[in-house]
């Protein structure tokens, strides 16, 4: 094998590993499923203006599987992360949009 035929060999091989390491990743993401809510007690919540909701009473929900307490009196607005999660989003899921 000649200087430039390695020379190129060593530049397919670089060019294929590092086209690996971008791909592989998002290919893993897309597999990852995502875990389901579970009960909502969509009594314990009343929505209020511009797609806010309030919690009536304490309630605990389940987003993704992942137990998160709430307490009366607080409002959650659309986009608002409470522990990296959505809440309005989890609520619209479970409880419509009512």
């Amino acid at each position: 094998m000649t200087y430039g035929n390695k020379r190129l060999s060593i530049m397919i091989m670089i060019s294929v590993m590092s086209l690996g390491c971008v791909w592989l990743p998002l290919a893993i993401a897309q597999t990852v499923a995502s875990r389901p809510d579970g009960p909502v007690a969509c009594d314990a919540f009343q929505r209020v203006g511009n797609g806010s909701w309030a919690v009536l009473r304490p309630a605990t929900i389940y987003p993704e599987g992942v137990a998160l307490g709430l307490s009366p009196g607080e409002t959650f607005a659309p986009n608002q992360l409470a522990d990296g999660i959505e809440i309005t989003a989890v609520l619209d899921r479970n409880c419509g949009n009512r």
